[in-house]
C-alpha cells in the first residue's frame, strides 16, 4: 500500500481504488474491512516524527511527497540529470521495484508489473547514455565498469558486450575478449531469439584478426558472419504452453476440475491466430509437478507457460493462474478468482473466457517489451509490428507516423501477414477520423486496400475480420456487411476484447446504444486493463449521446479529457450534449480544440462523414452541434 501510495500521482488513492488492487479475490465488504486494518497499521508505523507524513480521511489516503524521501522517485530524478547524477543511479536501482514481494494476484500484479518494468527501463537508459559517453570520451576502464553494470540490468545489452570485448581486447586478454562474444551470442539467442548485430560481429572480426586499432573492413565471411543470418524475416507464432493444472486440495477425484479448465484454456488460446498453443497431452510430464519454467522452455520449445491451480474446500473453489516467462522463470501475469462449487460448472465458460482475454494482452504486451530490446537488424515482420503497437496506443500524430514505418517495414518482410494489414487499415482509419492524415483520399484508399488484404491472408483471423468491420462502416457505410465480419469474428474467438468492443461501435452507429452497452461490457471484463481504453470508453460516450443521455455523456468524457484533451473522437459526442443541453458556452473550449484538428468544422461537413446510419440519429446530433455553435458551412 505504502508502495503504491509512493508512486501514484500526487501521492494519493482512493480506498475504492485500495480496496480493489490490494483485495480484488474478496467480496466488497470484505475488502473494506482489510483495507481498514492496513489503515491501522499503517498510521501506526507512521506514528511520531513521520506522522505528517501521512494523511487519512473518509475517502482517500495520501502521502506527503514533500515530507518524504522515495527511492523509486529520485531514481527518476537521477536518471535524466548530469553525468553524476545518472551515477548514482548504479547504486541506487538494487534490483525491481518490491523485489522481495512475490505474487499476490488480480490487478497489483499488473500494476507492480508495469512499474518494474518503468523502472527497470529508467535506470537501464540512464546507465546506458552515460556508458555512450565514456565510450566516446575513450574511457576504457570506465565503460568497462559501466556496461558491467549495464548487463546486471539488461543481459542482451549488445553495446554493453562490445564496451566488455573492448576493454578485454585494449588490455591484450584476446581471449577473454573473444569469450564474451560468445557469451553475447548465447545470451542474445536465449533471451530475444535473436543473433549479434554487424557492429557486434563487425568488432569481433577485428579482435580475432587483430585488427582492433586499424579501419574497420566491413563483415568477414568467415564463421562469425552466419550469425547474420538465418532469422526468418517473415511472421512467426509465438509458443505457449498450458501445463496440467494442480490439484491442491488433497483430493485426486478432484483432479478432474482443473483438467477441465486447463482443456478449455487451451481452447480459448488457440483461437488467437499468434498463438501456437502447446496442449495438455504433450505436457503430461509436468502434471502434479511443481515446474521450473526454464525447464519448461527448454523441453518444449516455448517462450511462455500457463500454470494453475485448484483448491476445493466444501462448497468453495480457488482458481489461481499465471502466465511466466520461460526464459526467466518472471511472473508476467497472475489472477486469482473464488467461485462455489456449483458456479463452476455454470459458469465454466464465463470463467475460462475472462481468463483467456486477459492472457492475450499480456502475452502481447511481454512480446513488445521484449522486441524493444532486439536489434534492429534482427527485427522480423512480428517484431516490427509490435515495435507498431505501443506507438498506435499513444493516438499521436507523430507516434503514427513512426508506426507506419515499422507496419510497412513488416510487410516488406512479409506481404501476406494479415495482423499487418490489420494494423495499418486501423492506422488509416484512425488518421482520418482524428483528422491527422495529410491526404484523406489516400488514407481512406489504404485503409480499404489493407483492410481487404489482411481477411484475404488469414479469413479466420479474428482481428483482422473485426478491423475489417470497422473500416466497412467508417469508409464505406456498409453496415450490413461490417455486422456480418462482425458476427464472424466473434464466432471465431469469443474471447476476442476488442472484437466485442469494434461490435459495440457499429451498435452505436446502427442506432441500438442498449445492445452497445452489453457489448462493452463484455469487452471490459476480458480487457480490464487495456492501454487503448480511452478509446473504447470513447464508443460508450457515442452510445450515450445517441441514447440522448446528454448528462452522463459530459461526465463519461471528463476522465478520457484528462489524458487525451484533444481526442476529437470523444469531443464530438461531448459537443453534441452539450449543445442539447443548452451549455453552448461551456462547449465553447471544446469545439476551439477540435477546430484545431478538423479546419473544416461544418455541419455539412459533419453530415459527410459521420457514419450514423439513421437519418434520426444524424440530424439529432446535428442538431446539438448547430446549438453549441458549430456553423452549417
Amino acid at each position: 500500500m505504502v508502495a503504491f501510495l509512493a508512486l501514484a500521482p500526487g501521492g494519493s488513492a482512493t480506498r475504492e481504488k485500495l480496496a480493489g488492487l490490494l483485495w480484488s479475490d474478496r467480496q466488497e465488504e470484505q475488502a473494506r474491512g482489510s483495507l481498514r486494518q492496513s489503515v491501522t497499521e499503517l498510521r501506526a508505523a507512521f506514528r511520531g516524527r513521520d506522522e505528517e507524513a501521512l494523511q487519512v480521511d473518509r475517502d482517500s489516503l495520501h502521502i506527503r511527497l514533500d515530507k518524504v524521501w522515495i527511492d523509486a522517485r529520485e531514481l527518476e530524478r537521477l536518471a535524466v540529470g548530469t553525468p553524476e547524477e545518472r551515477r548514482q543511479v548504479i547504486a541506487l536501482y538494487g534490483g525491481d521495484l518490491l523485489a522481495d514481494i512475490g505474487s499476490i494476484g488480480g490487478p497489483f500484479d499488473d500494476w507492480l508489473y508495469s512499474e518494474r518494468a518503468f523502472r527497470r527501463d529508467t535506470a537501464l537508459n540512464a546507465m546506458a547514455s552515460l556508458l555512450r559517453e565514456r565510450l566516446a570520451a575513450g574511457d576504457v576502464t570506465d565503460s568497462e565498469a559501466m556496461a558491467r553494470a549495464v548487463l546486471t540490468i539488461d543481459p542482451a545489452h549488445e553495446e554493453a558486450h562490445r564496451a566488455v570485448m573492448e576493454s578485454y581486447a585494449r588490455r591484450g586478454d584476446k581471449s577473454s575478449a573473444l569469450r564474451q562474444f560468445q557469451i553475447a551470442t548465447e545470451t542474445l539467442k536465449r533471451v530475444l531469439d535473436a543473433k549479434p548485430g554487424p557492429a557486434t560481429v563487425t568488432l569481433y572480426e577485428r579482435i580475432k584478426g587483430d585488427r582492433l586499432t586499424g579501419e574497420s573492413g566491413g563483415l568477414a565471411s568467415s564463421g562469425a558472419d552466419d550469425l547474420l543470418h538465418g532469422d526468418d524475416a517473415h511472421a512467426v507464432q509465438l509458443s505457449v504452453a498450458v501445463l496440467p493444472f494442480r490439484n491442491i486440495g488433497g483430493d485426486p477425484t478432484q483432479d478432474y476440475l482443473g483438467d477441465g479448465l486447463a482443456d478449455e484454456i487451451v481452447d480459448g488460446l488457440s483461437r488467437f491466430r499468434w498463438l501456437s498453443v502447446i496442449a495438455s497431452g504433450s505436457t503430461g510430464m509436468y502434471r502434479g509437478v511443481d515446474a521450473d519454467p526454464r525447464d519448461v522452455g527448454r523441453r518444449l520449445n516455448v517462450r511462455y507457460a500457463v500454470e494453475g491451480a485448484v483448491r476445493r474446500s466444501a462448497e468453495r473453489v480457488r482458481i489461481a493462474v499465471r502466465l511466466v516467462d520461460c526464459d526467466d522463470g518472471r511472473t508476467v501475469w497472475s489472477d486469482m478468482r473464488v467461485a462455489s462449487f456449483a458456479e463452476v460448472f455454470e459458469l465454466e465458460n464465463e470463467i475460462v473466457r475472462e481468463i483467456v482475454g486477459q492472457l492475450d494482452p499480456k502475452l502481447l504486451q511481454a512480446e513488445i517489451d521484449r522486441a524493444r530490446r532486439r536489434p534492429p537488424e534482427n527485427r522480423n515482420a512480428y517484431d516490427n509490428v509490435l515495435r507498431a503497437v505501443p506507438l498506435l496506443y499513444q493516438a499521436n500524430g507523430e507516434s503514427f507516423r513512426m508506426a507506419g514505418e515499422f507496419l510497412r517495414r513488416a510487410l516488406v518482410l512479409d506481404p501476406e501477414y494479415a495482423r499487418a494489414h490489420a494494423w495499418m487499415a486501423f492506422m488509416h482509419v484512425f488518421e482520418v477520423g482524428e483528422g491527422w492524415a495529410k491526404d484523406k483520399q489516400a488514407a481512406i484508399d489504404g485503409a480499404a486496400r489493407h483492410a481487404r488484404l489482411a481477411v484475404e491472408c488469414d479469413p479466420d483471423d479474428a482481428m483482422a475480420l473485426s478491423f475489417a468491420g470497422h473500416v466497412e462502416v467508417f469508409v464505406h457505410r456498409n453496415y450490413e456487411a461490417a455486422e456480418r465480419l462482425h458476427n464472424r469474428s466473434l464466432a471465431i474467438n469469443p474471447n476476442f476484447g476488442w472484437g466485442w468492443a469494434f461490435a459495440a461501435l457499429l451498435c452505436s452507429y446502427r442506432g441500438r446504444p442498449e445492445e452497445a452497452f452489453e457489448r462493452l461490457e463484455r469487452y471490459r471484463r476480458l480487457c480490464p486493463f487495456d492501454p487503448f481504453v480511452y478509446f473504447w470508453e470513447t464508443v460508450n460516450v457515442i452510445s450515450l449521446a445517441v441514447a440522448r443521455s446528454y448528462e452522463e455523456v459530459v461526465t463519461a468524457a471528463q476522465p478520457i479529457l484528462v489524458d487525451r484533451p484533444n481526442f476529437a473522437a470523444v469531443l464530438q459526442p461531448l459537443i453534441v450534449a452539450l449543445g442539447h443541453l443548452g451549455r453552448p458556452e461551456e462547449a465553447k473550449p471544446y469545439v476551439e480544440r477540435l477546430r484545431a484538428q478538423q479546419h473544416q468544422l461544418t455541419i455539412a461537413a459533419f453530415r459527410k462523414t459521420y457514419p450514423l446510419e439513421r437519418e434520426e440519429d444524424l440530424n439529432h446530433y446535428l442538431e446539438g452541434l448547430r446549438k453549441a455553435g458549430i456553423p452549417e458551412e
